[in-house]
């Protein structure tokens, strides 16, 4: 299976997705790969593409798997979600339609109008991570620590409370109030599992010898470069000719009316879409100089 993207507004981080399970995570993740820039249509899966997405190490069967995904969405819907920039608190239900079919082995699957912007359109401040990686990471908060980690990617540095930690990685009380069980339980799982991925090191921060909050470290991601190399254009059913494009928030593709579609042009600019696969890179020589590059927004 190809190397799928997860990509979502930077907001969706802010969202402490508590009673959240390692396969209930995995089942969101795969799930915002798929209908990411899909606006409020509907998308549908098979139960075998799905497991191929979450890359399920454990043989459920569709009737187990139907309940973690119905786990999956009834757990969201428990969750508040508050926007930034009017202080509301609203119930999360970021899918209108959730229909799961464990006879059919389907599941079909649409975004709220109201949510979409968590996961459409997105030009700057959101977080991009590979699935697979995602999904081949075993405790939750292995997990949740690297959507988070990925979030400041072009920093590799995330300073936050001890209290917010605890609060963003869906801590139980019980585990939170005790250091000796937060290093345990919490941090020595992601210093195991996303330290040698992220070339990962926890500072911790003391106030009155109690502890008050962490510096994570990991390796910077800086946009791969990628050489223009002489490329044979591809030919189109127009005229042939082709012209400068402005894609908003992106920058300028070569290309023709026909080959143009403005999906394929974010992928190029984001690199969701390898070079060598790229409809632009294949087009015109002077698009590759540009593929997974956008002036440091994107990275």
């Amino acid at each position: 299976m190809s190397n799928e993207i997860v990509k979502f507004s930077n907001q969706f981080n802010n969202v402490a997705l508590k009673k959240f399970d390692a396969v209930h995570l995995d089942v969101l993740m795969a799930i915002a790969s798929r209908v990411r820039e899909k606006g409020t249509a509907t998308v549908e899966f098979s139960f075998e593409e799905l497991r191929g997405l979450m890359r399920l190490r454990k043989n459920l069967t569709n009737k187990q798997l139907a309940d973690k995904i119905v786990q999956t969405n009834a757990r969201l819907l428990a969750l508040n979600y508050m926007f930034e920039d009017s202080g509301k608190i609203i119930q999360f239900a970021l899918f209108t339609k959730f229909v799961t079919d464990p006879q059919e082995a389907t599941l079909a699957v649409g975004v709220n109008e109201e949510f979409a912007f968590l996961l459409n359109d997105l030009t700057s401040q959101f977080t991009r991570f590979e699935l697979a990686e995602f999904a081949d990471l075993k405790s939750k908060y292995a997990k949740e620590f690297y959507r988070r980690a990925k979030q400041y990617r072009s920093s590799g540095i995330w300073k936050i409370s001890r209290d917010e930690f605890c609060r963003l990685l869906g801590v139980s009380d019980s585990t939170a109030k005790s250091t000796a069980n937060l290093n345990r339980v919490v941090l020595k799982t992601i210093a195991e599992e996303c330290g040698p991925l992220l070339g990962l090191k926890i500072e911790r921060q003391y106030v009155k010898r109690r502890l008050s909050g962490f510096v994570f470290t990991f390796a910077r991601e800086t946009p791969p470069v990628i050489d223009a190399r002489p490329v044979e254009a591809r030919k189109t059913d127009g005229d042939g000719k082709g012209h400068w494009t402005s894609v908003a928030g992106y920058g300028e593709v070569f290309t023709t009316t026909e080959l143009f579609d403005v999906t394929a042009a974010r992928d190029h600019f984001d690199g969701t879409v390898e070079a060598g696969e790229c409809r632009f890179c294949a087009f015109d020589a002077r698009n590759r100089e540009h593929h997974a590059r956008n002036a440091g927004m994107l990275f």
